[in-house]
């Protein structure tokens, strides 16, 4: 059976608010942008291959996505922005997953969404020790869960994939973040 990877995380660290007022134009903190470098290097180096990002288009995750892909030199992965992203319900994530099922692609977006779509996709989510000594904190700026799902078309069902590796700033030996939002 032919097996998928889906890259899911969330945006690193922002502003608490924009010039304008509005939350779609929130800009990274100088730890948000160091902490998506750090992830950026840890993605490259495990997944070098990385073949597509698709990507919320509020400033925030766009400056994640051009921090993220700085270790990719000329030659990024395939960057695409859907304005259904920003702050997107799992419903939403769940079309957009079923339609990038067929090449290793990176998944950049928001919380409460991000923390529902992996609950929704990795059963046994909680149980493993990096979410445990984070406090059960699931999604905080800058995580990275990279998913196994099996086939390459379709919805994926409840709880059938598997979580392969994690990433949090935190976890890296950077100390370019902390676990807070």
């Amino acid at each position: 059976m032919q097996h998928s990877l889906l890259i899911v995380m969330r945006h690193a660290k922002t502003q608490a608010s924009s010039p304008s007022g509005d939350d779609f134009s929130r800009a990274l903190t100088p730890r948000g942008s160091a902490a998506a470098l750090a992830v950026g290097a840890w993605l490259h180096a495990r997944h070098p291959d990385l073949a597509r990002i698709v990507s919320s288009t509020a400033l925030r995750t766009r400056q994640t996505v051009a921090a993220v892909t700085v270790p990719w030199g000329q030659t990024p992965p395939d960057i695409r922005w859907d304005p259904a992203l920003y702050l997107a319900e799992l419903d939403v994530l769940l079309d957009a997953v079923s339609a990038m099922r067929e090449a290793t692609t990176l998944l950049v977006g928001h919380n409460p969404g991000l923390e529902d779509l992996v609950r929704y996709l990795v059963s046994d989510v909680d149980d493993w020790p990096q979410v445990q000594t984070a406090g059960g904190k699931l999604m905080p700026t800058s995580a990275v869960y990279v998913l196994e799902l099996a086939g390459r078309r379709g919805t994926p069902a409840p709880g059938s994939a598997v979580l392969r590796d994690h990433v949090r700033p935190k976890l890296l030996a950077t100390g370019a973040a902390t676990d807070e939002d």
